[in-house]
């Protein structure tokens, strides 16, 4: 079975969400076509010694920490306000690690992106400069038959990121998640996210606003996944794998932090850019 969500906010509406006291967050966005989000369960002391900030703590999941290869497909991404209209269709990758963010009184779930990835290097470009965090070129296929999907990913150089064959199913099998509203409730709740700067000695806040209004679940095998390389030790597992699709992504850039590895502590002043000004 699939899983309706109630997001059905319209355009105006998002858009306007990103208006402050005249001020705006510098974000792009576009049309989601497809979200493929594949899970993986892994130790949490591992995870927490792959993420190079002290206050961002694995959010655990029934003993586990979780790693998902998150892959989109987008059409007319754009700079807001343009229209999705005047924007370029895109495939875009990134691992991300399920955290919780400790850096204030009240720690809330957030997002450590390992880095991201387009097959678009005009999109790569921008976002590199945009969200102050690398975006690197990569080649992606997605190949759709009536029930089922072939996912592969490399980098420009050809070697291989992420595959997968897919196909839809009516059962959830998981080991981290009981139901597919418990997973909507996990995706949902990390709307915030950081990763490593351009800039030596910070980390990149970008926010989510996602308006995918559909999740599946997929049966997935996994052919492959670079943190079986890199990742060794971490008793890395597959769990599940979902599907979304419909609605509006985006994301908006919140400015740098400055950090000290492993036991700094996050400035909790993030930047709202002026309009034209980018941080």
């Amino acid at each position: 079975m699939h899983k309706n969500v109630g997001w059905t906010a319209n355009q105006t509406l998002i858009n306007m969400q990103f208006v402050t006291n005249g001020m705006i967050k510098p974000s792009v966005y576009g049309q989601l076509v497809d979200r493929y989000l594949f899970n993986f369960r892994l130790d949490a002391d591992y995870l927490e010694s792959r993420v190079p900030v002290g206050w961002l703590k694995p959010r655990l999941f029934n003993g586990y920490g979780v790693v998902s290869f998150c892959l989109l497909k987008l059409k007319g991404v754009t700079l807001w306000p343009l229209p999705t209209s005047m924007g370029i269709d895109s495939i875009s990758c990134a691992y991300r690690c399920a955290v919780m963010d400790t850096s204030s009184s009240a720690p809330e779930p957030s997002v450590y992106i390992l880095g991201r990835s387009t097959n678009v290097p005009i999109v790569g470009k921008l976002g590199t400069v945009l969200f102050s965090g690398d975006m690197k070129v990569m080649n992606a296929s997605i190949e759709e038959r009536p029930d089922a999907c072939d996912i592969r990913v490399s980098d420009s150089q050809g070697k291989s990121i992420f595959a997968a064959h897919t196909k839809y199913s009516s059962d959830l099998k998981s080991k981290l998640f009981q139901s597919v509203d418990e997973f909507v409730t996990f995706i949902k709740g990390g709307l915030s996210s950081y990763t490593p700067s351009t800039r030596t000695g910070k980390m990149s806040r970008v926010d989510l606003v996602e308006d995918s209004n559909t999740y599946r679940p997929l049966d997935a095998q996994i052919d492959y996944t670079t943190l079986r390389d890199e990742w060794k030790g971490s008793g890395l597992e597959f769990d599940s794998a979902f599907h979304a699709t419909g609605g509006l992504y985006r994301l908006a850039y919140l400015g740098t932090i400055p950090v000290q590895p492993l036991t700094g502590k996050a400035e909790r002043l993030v930047k709202v850019w002026p309009v034209g000004q980018v941080g």
